[in-house]
């Protein structure tokens, strides 16, 4: 019997030590992964050149092993961790612990010193980003100035005007290229302008991926600018030219401008000559040549003149005077998925100021039955010769004053290098000028970035790798400031109603219900938004637009927006253990 009774100590010895040892063992893991995953996310210093792990992430290394693993806990005596820079710029960490046994040193077995190593790798997961930029007028003026201060500014700093280039981004891709040649405004920096801020502060973010990724990250890069439109045409003509009006190869395909027609000519005695006659009326033009790119006839002036697009386009139809959308029935310009088809209404179009003229300088928008058509669009008719009270919109004090502006072409998804990525912001053509329309913005962000739309190919997942974060960065510097006066994406919705429906009063309130429908559908996307207000403080529909209220950030100064986007990519980065 005293036999057995002291097998069964031993054994319920063994057990109770054995078990101990077994949960200081997984605790002493748990709290040295804890550490090197501390100390890799506190380290300022990624060069592997230095093999000493910086004070401040030895210290937060120290911190979090000694919140997972006290002083003292399972009877445990000379604890120790011990964290290192690795050769690659990682942390390794080597914990110790001795255990004294219980039952089991009557014996003989006296303690047990229990150790254990740990490495973690700040690493990035295959991620595609788009930047939505706001490149509006504002954008020149400092990130400390005031809204009156910035609106003064604007409103006197010389309007430069720039040749526009062939290639956008430098970087030879078609997805990049613009039509170039025609000729755009700008509104002067100011030295520390918010816009050179911007330039910075994209490259910190590039940056900061750069050091988490190892080789086997993917990371892609696109880029949408905007004001009241979106220069996208070529992005879209790359994808399909059955997108846009004119590119069926139809030479009857045609569209709808607030424009005029010749109905005819007179004599006019004042100058012993013949004039021309003119209906100014909403009317269609053909685009099957201009919207190739190529120099083309315009159809509204007398004398020979030639016109080349942009690149900016109209947004295809969609539901005007609304401030609230259904997220499983969005119209065609909301639908980050939205595939055109043979309906113009379902089309993109090329904006076209040159045929684009103010009829009645602005003063009437009824026809002479007093109503519109069914899609809210409000023609006169008139036949006057030609007159300063019908101003054609492609002048420059229009493009000066910003009722008009296209901006640099859209950049799809695309691997860039740091000199790419530079030579994108830092283009002649990467401009502040014009007015803030946010929802244009963000629908071209998520078009870019979408799955399921036209350009899922983009972002479609590497070979043999899981599909990539998608993570949008949309960022201003002022309040959704929509004019009825602008020609822009939708129009000019003075004459067309096409966002409005005719309620002029409360443009803003329906173009920022649309921005927010934009918001949702990318998240319903699983793309995460973060958002950055440079100047202000961020508001509601800032906050409400991003995935979550940590994401809605802001900054007044020009370093604090570098500060910004290396949280944001400091945060897309995932730290991982790797040992």
């Amino acid at each position: 019997m005293a036999g057995f009774m002291l097998l069964l100590v031993i054994f319920a010895g063994s057990a109770v030590d054995g078990t101990r040892l077994y949960m200081v063992q997984a605790r002493l893991q748990q709290a040295c992964d804890a550490g090197v995953l501390a100390g890799r996310r506190a380290m300022t210093d990624t060069a592997t050149t230095n093999t000493t792990l910086d004070a401040a992430a030895t210290a937060q290394a120290n911190a979090f092993f000694a919140n997972n693993f006290r002083t003292g806990m399972y009877g445990t005596t000379a604890v120790s961790f011990t964290p290192a820079k690795t050769t690659e710029a990682q942390v390794s960490g080597t914990a110790r612990a001795t255990v004294g046994m219980t039952i089991m040193r009557m014996f003989g077995y006296g303690s047990v010193q229990m150790a254990t190593t740990c490495e973690a790798t700040y690493n990035v997961a295959d991620t595609d980003v788009i930047f939505v930029l706001d490149t509006t007028g504002s954008m020149a003026c400092l990130p400390s100035d005031d809204t009156a201060t910035c609106s003064s500014y604007t409103g006197s700093a010389a309007k430069v005007s720039y040749t526009r280039p062939a290639d956008g981004a430098g970087s030879g891709n078609t997805s990049v290229a613009g039509y170039p040649g025609s000729t755009a405004y700008y509104v002067t920096e100011k030295s520390g302008s918010r816009i050179s801020a911007l330039r910075t502060a994209v490259l910190t973010f590039y940056d900061t991926m750069a050091a988490a990724a190892d080789s086997s990250t993917h990371i892609r890069y696109g880029f949408v600018t905007y004001t009241s439109a979106v220069n996208a045409g070529r992005a879209i003509m790359d994808i399909s030219p059955t997108f846009i009006v004119g590119g069926l190869g139809n030479l009857n395909t045609s569209w709808t401008y607030q424009t005029r027609v010749l109905t005819g000519t007179s004599f006019s005695w004042s100058c012993f000559c013949t004039v021309p006659n003119w209906s100014y009326k909403q009317a269609n033009q053909l685009l099957t040549t201009f919207v190739t790119g190529v120099a083309t006839v315009d159809p509204t002036k007398y004398a020979a003149t030639t016109d080349k697009w942009d690149g900016c386009i109209e947004e295809a139809y969609t539901t005007p005077g609304v401030t609230s959308f259904n997220s499983s029935s969005l119209p065609h310009d909301l639908d980050p998925d939205h595939r055109p088809g043979s309906d113009i209404t379902t089309q993109w179009k090329p904006m076209w100021p040159a045929v684009t003229y103010a009829r009645n300088d602005f003063t009437s928008t009824a026809n002479a039955s007093g109503s519109g058509d069914a899609q809210g669009h409000f023609p006169v008719l008139y036949s006057p010769p030609e007159s300063s009270t019908h101003p054609n919109l492609d002048i420059a004090a229009v493009y000066q004053n910003g009722l008009i502006s296209c901006g640099k072409p859209v950049s799809r998804l695309q691997t860039m290098t740091r000199s790419q990525v530079s030579a994108y912001v830092n283009a002649s053509d990467f401009r502040a000028m014009g007015g803030t329309y946010h929802d244009i913005g963000m629908i071209w962000g998520a078009r870019l970035l979408s799955p399921d739309g036209i350009f899922a190919n983009d972002t479609a997942a590497w070979s043999g790798r899981n599909a990539p974060n998608r993570v949008i960065v949309f960022l201003t510097d002022g309040d959704m400031s929509p004019s009825q006066y602008t020609y822009g994406a939708y129009g000019v919705e003075y004459y067309d109603h096409r966002v409005s429906g005719g309620d002029l009063t409360n443009l803003k309130s329906y173009h920022n219900a649309r921005f927010l429908a934009a918001c949702a559908a990318a998240k319903a996307k699983n793309i995460s938004i973060w958002t950055v207000a440079l100047g202000m403080g961020t508001t509601s529909q800032l906050q409400s637009c991003a995935t979550s209220t940590s994401q809605a950030l802001a900054t007044t100064s020009g370093t604090g927006l570098s500060d910004q986007f290396a949280v944001i990519a400091s945060q897309v980065a995932k730290l991982r253990i790797s040992k």
